[in-house]
């Protein structure tokens, strides 16, 4: 349809950025794409990724974040994961809180002078005994630390890592048809077997034994892990924002995701999702994690400026106070949806709608 409208760039700036122009009778919206976001949004393994059904679903959730956490265990040295073990323990939850308990005392004692006088001590005990060690045993020691630090490669650890990633990877795929991991290789010094960290063309040497390295000798050790578009978009909270625009694609919207709009005050608004249907315009803001008072009031200010017809916020988990829940619900321009991580797909769907159907 053509529309009588002379467009007059007032300078190159336009030509660097990819600009869509919402007109209605009473609103004008400028939408800036992020173009790095949309390119990884649009690639199909994304896209069936964000397709899986009940996504947002706990059970589902849960899964992909312990597959991460396994993920980040392979090929990771063995005092990271005692660390990280101990982390999870009952005995590190007790050690905290008692630090909790104790932490004016212990800022007190850091602040002693006893405390610097050990550190001074512990220091000259040190260098006592580097001064003492031979060029051979210091060459050892450090060729130790660095082995424990940067991971010589423990196979059987990897191995059986291999198979919980497995494990995990096909209850995901038991619920929602997706196969999330890829086959890959962790690359080995053929000398000192630690983990090269990244791949390389050509040659290179190795970081800790100083071997030269090429693609033809080094070592490699088959594993799995999780692709790296779908790790990218689950680390920046993207897959939710999508998840989203997709439902309401689902609804007869024409949807835009991770956009900056500009409001009537000139500034740029960050948007996760933003739709178009039958002249009324939406935006949803997606938060997987907690959400504060200040996050609500924000997003209402956003709103303002954007001068939206219908907005919404959905939320995995809940509000975290009734005060800021019944100040939303007086609100009628926004739709609320909390605790989608208890619901599946469909009742989510249905809330949607019908939440529109009565604000429209």
């Amino acid at each position: 349809m053509k529309m009588p409208i002379n467009i007059e760039p007032l300078d190159s700036s336009v030509t660097k950025e990819r600009i869509t122009v919402i007109i209605g009778k009473n609103i004008l919206l400028k939408i800036i794409d992020d173009l790095e976001r949309q390119n990884l949004l649009k690639s199909k393994v994304v896209k069936d990724f964000v397709s899986m059904p009940d996504l947002c679903l706990d059970d589902t959730r849960y899964l992909i974040e312990e597959l991460f956490k396994e993920e980040a265990l392979i090929g990771a040295p063995g005092f990271l994961i005692t660390l990280l073990s101990f982390s999870q323990s009952d005995e590190f939850v007790e050690f905290v809180s008692r630090i909790d308990k104790m932490e004016d005392s212990i800022r007190e004692l850091m602040d002693s002078k006893f405390q610097k006088t050990l550190w001074q001590e512990f220091d000259r005990f040190i260098k006592r005994k580097l001064e003492k060690m031979s060029p051979e045993e210091l060459e050892s020691f450090k060729s130790d630390i660095l082995r424990r630090t940067l991971g010589k490669i423990d196979k059987v650890m990897i191995q059986n890592g291999n198979k919980k990633l497995m494990s995990i990877s096909d209850k995901i795929k038991e619920k929602a048809g997706f196969e999330i991991l890829v086959p890959s290789n962790l690359l080995i010094c053929p000398k000192c077997k630690v983990i090269i960290l990244e791949d390389f063309t050509g040659g290179r040497n190795c970081y800790m034994c100083n071997k030269e390295i090429t693609m033809d000798n080094v070592e490699r050790f088959f594993v799995y892990k999780v692709n790296d578009a779908i790790r990218e978009v689950w680390r920046k909270n993207l897959w939710f924002e999508a998840y989203m625009a997709r439902l309401l694609r689902r609804l007869d919207y024409k949807t835009w995701t991770s956009v900056h709009v500009m409001g009537s005050s000139g500034i740029l608004h960050e948007v996760d999702v933003l739709g178009i249907r039958n002249g009324a315009v939406l935006i949803a803001e997606c938060k997987t994690g907690n959400v504060s008072r200040n996050d609500v009031f924000n997003f209402c200010t956003k709103v303002s400026d954007l001068k939206i017809h219908v907005s919404i916020l959905a939320l995995i988990k809940e509000f975290p106070e009734p005060e800021t829940r019944e100040f939303v619900r007086k609100n009628p321009a926004i739709i609320r949806l909390e605790n989608l991580g208890k619901m599946k797909e469909d009742e989510i769907l249905a809330e949607l709608e019908q939440r529109l159907i009565k604000i429209s």
